[in-house]
């Protein structure tokens, strides 16, 4: 038996919008109502069945690729807020916008890789630009509140233009410019909890759908997702081949992004940032897992 089949069998039910879900939300009820959330719900298990009712082995692989990219995505902006935090208790400010854009970033990815509407694309998807991104994530948004949609949209874009401006204008003013941000830890939350429920919705899609039988991976196809290749140079990710495979042994089928979140997974994930050494003073990547979700 799997991790994923285990803490699925031992999850409570937590009732929202006319459906059981795994994950508690923290943002998303307040944020878009239970009526939307219904709405969206029922719009977004179509778009899922019109996959799921021709599944077969390449497709089966392809979402485990995307949702695996997408879990590890939450934890890596996670890691860049916690990061942020870090740096402003000591003065190095310059990191700000940096980790800030690119937390906000990677929960916007984690988000467009659980849109049945985007073409993995042999794993192109994964190198979706920054605006295919954001604007995808503005479209999916918009559908369940056109108004927050916008609020996050405009946000997203400020975040990046900061980065930009420290980057690449290296301002005499220093960081003068770079907008308080009092509001983006409950931003990245939602933006988390809403890719979260993404996966859940498509979870019980396959589930209901899917012909058992399609359920398999093609692990060469699995594994080459830890071969990375940037401008020429390769990098061989053996941490994620071991949890790929995992999945081949294992799990044969895409799950949602939390039980994705094996407890050993997360702990090597976060302990690979270590520094080595017991000073109090040092960055400490165990701090604050649950600053937006709910990692296990």
């Amino acid at each position: 038996m799997s991790y994923m089949t285990t803490v699925r069998a031992l999850s409570s039910p937590r009732p929202f919008a006319g459906r059981d879900w795994f994950y508690d939300f923290r943002e998303l009820p307040a944020a878009f109502g239970a009526a939307r959330c219904t709405t969206a719900s029922n719009r977004l298990l179509q778009r899922y069945a019109a996959l799921t009712k021709t599944w077969n082995k390449e497709i089966n692989t392809e979402w485990t690729c995307r949702l695996f990219m997408a879990s590890k995505l939450i934890m890596n902006a996670t890691l860049h807020i916690n990061s942020e935090a870090y740096a402003g208790e000591h003065n190095l400010r310059v990191v700000t916008p940096y980790l800030r854009y690119y937390a906000a970033l990677s929960l916007a990815r984690s988000i467009a890789y659980t849109l049945p509407d985007l073409s993995w694309g042999g794993g192109d998807l994964i190198r979706i630009s920054h605006t295919a991104a954001i604007t995808s994530v503005y479209e999916h948004l918009r559908k369940l509140d056109q108004t927050r949609a916008e609020q996050i949209n405009a946000k997203l874009l400020e975040l990046k233009a900061e980065r930009e401006l420290i980057s690449y204008r290296a301002p005499s003013s220093g960081d003068s410019h770079v907008s308080e941000t009092s509001d983006f830890i409950e931003m990245c939350t939602l933006l988390a909890e809403v890719a979260q429920f993404n996966s859940e919705l498509f979870e019980a899609s396959l589930l209901k759908n899917a012909d058992p039988s399609t359920l398999l991976l093609d692990l060469p196809q699995l594994e080459s997702l830890a071969a990375i290749e940037i401008d020429g140079h390769q990098f061989w990710d053996g941490e994620d081949a071991y949890r790929l495979g995992y999945l081949y042994r294992k799990h044969s089928r895409p799950a949602n992004l939390l039980h994705l979140m094996t407890e050993g997974h997360v702990e090597d994930y976060f302990g690979a940032w270590h520094s080595g050494n017991d000073r109090s003073d040092v960055f400490n990547p165990d701090d604050g897992w649950q600053t937006i979700f709910d990692i296990p």
